[in-house]
């Protein structure tokens, strides 16, 4: 992992007469040239990453386009290319670099969310899973994910004027050997072996329980009458296939909450905690450890007071809980 004790702010501005978010590290930079002659506005701290290389990062290039007056950022070497045949090019920043991220989701980090609006030409980049949903309700398009960093808050939203980065427990160590927009079709599970995670709550419990397997979710969850059944969470492998990586699976009588982790540090921290796991295998599925292959991610969330662990794909459910007190601790893997 980056050492933690180097995170700096990336600075986000917007300039409503050029339709233009604005990011950069470098607080004279943001100070002396885009908020000096009124054309941006500060909208504070975006999120938390690294000005110089560290363990397991990459750069974030930074391009700008004079005729759309539209800032870019990218780590896809291979995007680059493209971007200037339309009128994007480097930057003043130096190394053609914003910052440095990592390309998957390693050592607690969380995506940057990446859009454009091509009525205005404006790429936006954020954290926030709620900012992203509304932007894409005035016009932008999903454009998936620019990088992982450290989030600002604990609910990813852009915070005016502060320094301390919201660090997300280290929830995912799995070391790919690629990046994010490097896989190819070889390196990708059989989509056709994917199965239903099964989902269902506990309401008398407080405990939100998964499975691959149908028998032990009808037989035995549902059938004692205590769980209901939600549907399917998302599509994994029970299986391990190619890029893929154990999810492990443990439960804690004390607290009633099954817990579900790719961290196998993280296990012996729950562990310790009074979880045991609750298969013979110990494992709940196979999971990809970062975006590749289409995948999406899987949220994980916490709720300290019905000791509840909640896993969801989906942003608006995700935002839904943490209104219900839930807190979002990150992404616990990435399936279909």
């Amino acid at each position: 992992c980056a050492d933690i004790s180097s995170l700096v702010p990336f600075l986000r501005a917007y300039s409503s007469s050029l339709s233009d978010h604005f990011y950069t590290t470098d607080v004279s930079e943001m100070n002396n040239n885009a908020l000096a002659g009124g054309v941006y506005a500060l909208e504070g701290d975006s999120a938390f990453l690294w000005s110089t290389p560290q363990p397991g990062t990459i750069p974030l290039f930074r391009l700008y386009n004079e005729n759309s007056t539209d800032h870019f950022y990218t780590m896809s070497s291979d995007e680059l290319p493209e971007m200037m045949e339309n009128g994007w090019a480097y930057d003043t920043a130096p190394n053609h670099t914003a910052g440095y991220v990592y390309p998957y989701s390693i050592c607690g980090a969380a995506p940057i969310y990446r859009l454009f609006n091509p009525t205005i030409v404006d790429h936006f980049y954020t954290m926030d899973v709620a900012e992203s949903q509304n932007a894409v309700k005035t016009g932008y398009q999903d454009q998936g994910i620019a990088g992982f960093a450290i989030l600002p808050a604990a609910n990813g939203n852009v915070v005016q004027s502060s320094a301390v980065p919201y660090l997300l427990p280290s929830a995912v160590t799995a070391s790919p050997e690629s990046q994010v927009s490097a896989a190819s079709s070889s390196d990708c599970a059989n989509n056709a072996n994917a199965i239903p995670f099964l989902r269902a709550f506990s309401s008398t419990g407080k405990d939100h329980f998964y499975t691959t397997n149908s028998t032990e979710m009808n037989g035995v969850a549902i059938a004692q009458d205590a769980y209901s059944f939600e549907g399917d969470a998302t599509f994994l492998w029970s299986t391990q296939e190619t890029s893929t990586v154990p999810l492990y699976r443990l439960y804690s009588q004390t607290a009633n909450d099954h817990f579900y982790t790719m961290d196998a540090n993280e296990t012996s921290e729950a562990i310790a905690a009074g979880y045991a796991f609750d298969t013979d295998s110990h494992i709940a599925g196979y999971v990809y450890p970062y975006s590749i292959c289409g995948a999406s991610p899987m949220y994980r969330l916490y709720s300290s007071s019905s000791s509840d662990h909640f896993y969801t794909m989906s942003q608006v459910e995700s935002q839904s809980a943490s209104a219900s007190g839930y807190i979002l601790e990150g992404i616990v893997g990435f399936a279909l």
